[in-house]
C-alpha cells in the first residue's frame, strides 16, 4: 500500500475586526497542538505581533532572542525582502548570517512543554507590503516545503482585508473566524464573508471555512452558555451563515465551545495553559481542537 504524503492543515485565523481574541485562539491552538505531539508552525502576519510577543514570553520568559531576530531581519518581513537559503531552523543551529527566519521556540523552565516553530512577526511590515507579497510568500513556501515537514500551520493575520489577508489565505486551505457577539461583530462577519466569497472564486485549490468561534464572552451559568446579552446577536449572526455558506462555497456554522473572558486572563497573559485562575480554559482550547479535527475529518464540506 502506498503511504499518502503528509500535507499540513494550513489554517488562517482572521477576523476584519480587532479585539475579538484572535490572537488568544491563535496562541493557545497552537500551543495544545503542539502538546498532542502534532509538528506546529506559527505565522505571525499581523505587524502588531502580539502572537509573537505572547508565545516568546510564554515559551522564552523575555524577548531578548526576539530583538536580535529582528536585528537580523529573520521575520516574517525578511520572507518579503531576501531569499531563505539554509534548510535548518534558526535556534538549533550555529549562529550564522544565512536568512531563515523559521524559529524554534522551546520552554526554558519546562521541559514537559513540547516546542513548536515560529516565523516571527515584525512592525515595519505596516509600511514595507507590496504587490509582489504573495508571490514572494508562495514561493518561501514552495522552496522550504513546508506543507509537508508540518502537521498544523497557524497563520494569525491583521484585523484588517487586505495584502497581508490575501497572502496568508493564498496559501491555506483552512481559516477559522474568532468573533465576539455585539453589534459590531455582527457587522463585520457580513463584509468578511463578500470578501471571502471573492478570494475563494480565486484561490488555486479549495479553501474551506472551519467555523465561527465565540471569544471574550460574558461568563454565565445558562445552560445554554450564552448569557442574555449575547443572545439577540448570536441569533442575529447565525440567521446570516446559510447565506454565508453559499457565498464562499463552504459549510459555515458556530463551534460547541466558547470562549469567556476573564480579567486575570486579559490582563495578564493570553496564554491560559495551566493557568490557576482559570485551568478550565485549557478544556475548552482542546475541545475547540477536537470540533477543528472533526471538521476537517468531515471535510467541512457545504
Amino acid at each position: 500500500m502506498t503511504q499518502v504524503e503528509k500535507r499540513a492543515k494550513v489554517i488562517s485565523i482572521l477576523n476584519m475586526k480587532g479585539g475579538v481574541g484572535k490572537t488568544t485562539l491563535s496562541c493557545n491552538l497552537a500551543l495544545e497542538l503542539a502538546q498532542k505531539d502534532y509538528k506546529v508552525l506559527v505565522i505571525d502576519i499581523d505587524p502588531q505581533f502580539n502572537t509573537t510577543q505572547s508565545l516568546f514570553k510564554f515559551y522564552e520568559g523575555n524577548f531578548d532572542s526576539y530583538t536580535e531576530i529582528r536585528k537580523t531581519d529573520n521575520t516574517i518581513r525578511g520572507i518579503f525582502t531576501k531569499k531563505a537559503k539554509s534548510g535548518l531552523v534558526r535556534g538549533e543551529e550555529p549562529e550564522g548570517t544565512e536568512f531563515n527566519p523559521i524559529y524554534n521556540l522551546s520552554h526554558k523552565n519546562d521541559l514537559a512543554i513540547q516546542p513548536m516553530h515560529i516565523i516571527p512577526g515584525d512592525l515595519r511590515l505596516i509600511v514595507d507590503i507590496n504587490s509582489t507579497a504573495a508571490d514572494r510568500f508562495n514561493s518561501f513556501f514552495k522552496r522550504k516545503n513546508l506543507i509537508h515537514k508540518y502537521d498544523y500551520i497557524i497563520i494569525d493575520c491583521p484585523p484588517t482585508w487586505g495584502q497581508l489577508t490575501s497572502v496568508a489565505l493564498s496559501v491555506s486551505n483552512y481559516y477559522l473566524i474568532p468573533t465576539k457577539l455585539d453589534e459590531f461583530s455582527t457587522i463585520g462577519i457580513t463584509i468578511l464573508s463578500e470578501q471571502l466569497g471573492e478570494k475563494v472564486d480565486g484561490v488555486d485549490g479549495e479553501l474551506k471555512c472551519l467555523g465561527v468561534v465565540y471569544m471574550m464572552l460574558q461568563e454565565t451559568s445558562s445552560p445554554t452558555g450564552i448569557a442574555r446579552r449575547h443572545k439577540n446577536f448570536k441569533e442575529s449572526i447565525e440567521e446570516f451563515y446559510e447565506q454565508m455558506s453559499l457565498e464562499v462555497d463552504s459549510n459555515v456554522k458556530e463551534f460547541d465551545t466558547v470562549i469567556y473572558n476573564k480579567p486575570s486572563i486579559s490582563s495578564s497573559s493570553v496564554i491560559y495553559r495551566n493557568h490557576k485562575q482559570y485551568p478550565e480554559l485549557k478544556v475548552r482550547i482542546l475541545d475547540i481542537i477536537d470540533e477543528i479535527e472533526q471538521r476537517i475529518l468531515d471535510k467541512v464540506e457545504v
